[in-house]
C-alpha cells in the first residue's frame, strides 16, 4: 500500500514538474519579443541623444566661427568637448544596436520553435507569414541606421578637421580663412539631422508594434 502510495506521490510530482516547465516556456514565449521591444527603444533614446550631440556641435562650431568673441580658446574647448560627447553617444548607439541586433536573433529563433509547436497547418502558415513580417520590418530599420553611420562618418571627419585646423591657428585670421568650410559643413548636416530624426521614429515605432504593453495602459 505504501509502495502504492509513493508510485502515486513520485509520478504527480513528476507531472507537476513537467506541467511547471510547459507553463514557464508557454508563459515566457512572449519575453523575447518584450525584449525586442525594449531593445529597440533603447535604441531610439541613443538616436535621439545622436541628434541632440549633433545639433550642439553644430551650436559650438558656429559659436566658434560666426559668433567669436573673448578668448578664442574657451569658445574652441567648447567646440572640443561637443565633439567629443558626439563620438561618445555614437559608440553608446553602436553598442545598443548591436543588443537590438541579439534580441532580434533570440526572439526569431525562438518564434520559429513555437511555430513548430503548432499542430494547425493554418496557424502555422499566419504564424510564419507573421514572423516574416517583424523580420523585414526589423532588417529595414536595421538598414537605416548603417545608412544614418554612414553619413555620421563625413560629419565627424569634418569635425575633426576643423578641430585639428583650429587648434594650430587659433586666431581671427583663421577663422575667416575656414568659414566657407564650417558653412558647407552645416548645409551639408541638414539631410544628415532628417535621417537621423526619421531613424529615430522607425525605431519608436517598430519598439510599439511589438511591445505586449498597449498605449495607454497602466504601467
Amino acid at each position: 500500500m505504501k509502495t502504492s502510495q509513493t508510485k502515486i506521490i513520485t509520478l504527480n510530482l513528476a507531472l507537476a514538474a513537467v506541467l511547471a516547465v510547459v507553463a514557464g516556456c508557454v508563459s515566457k514565449s512572449y519575453d523575447k519579443g518584450s525584449a525586442t521591444s525594449a531593445a529597440l527603444q533603447a535604441s531610439a533614446d541613443a538616436v535621439a541623444q545622436t541628434s541632440t550631440k549633433v545639433n550642439d556641435v553644430l551650436a559650438a562650431l558656429n559659436n566658434l566661427t560666426f559668433k567669436s568673441q573673448g578668448d578664442l580658446r574657451n569658445q574652441y574647448d567648447a567646440f572640443v568637448s561637443a565633439a567629443k560627447n558626439l563620438d561618445n553617444t555614437t559608440q553608446t548607439l553602436d553598442a545598443k544596436v548591436v543588443q537590438m541586433r541579439d534580441a532580434a536573433a533570440a526572439y526569431a529563433e525562438s518564434w520559429t520553435n513555437q511555430i513548430a509547436a503548432i499542430t494547425s497547418a493554418d496557424l502555422r502558415q499566419r504564424s510564419t507569414e507573421r514572423m516574416n513580417e517583424v523580420t523585414a520590418k526589423l532588417k529595414e530599420v536595421d538598414a537605416s541606421y548603417e545608412g544614418v553611420k554612414n553619413s555620421i562618418k563625413p560629419f565627424t571627419n569634418d569635425v575633426k578637421d576643423i578641430q585639428t585646423y583650429l587648434g594650430t591657428d587659433l586666431t581671427a585670421g583663421g577663422l575667416n580663412t575656414i568659414k566657407d568650410i564650417v558653412s558647407k559643413t552645416k548645409v551639408d548636416a541638414v539631410p544628415l539631422r532628417d535621417s537621423i530624426k526619421s531613424l529615430q521614429a522607425s525605431f519608436s515605432n517598430l519598439s510599439a508594434a511589438l511591445s505586449p504593453v498597449l498605449p495607454g495602459a497602466a504601467k
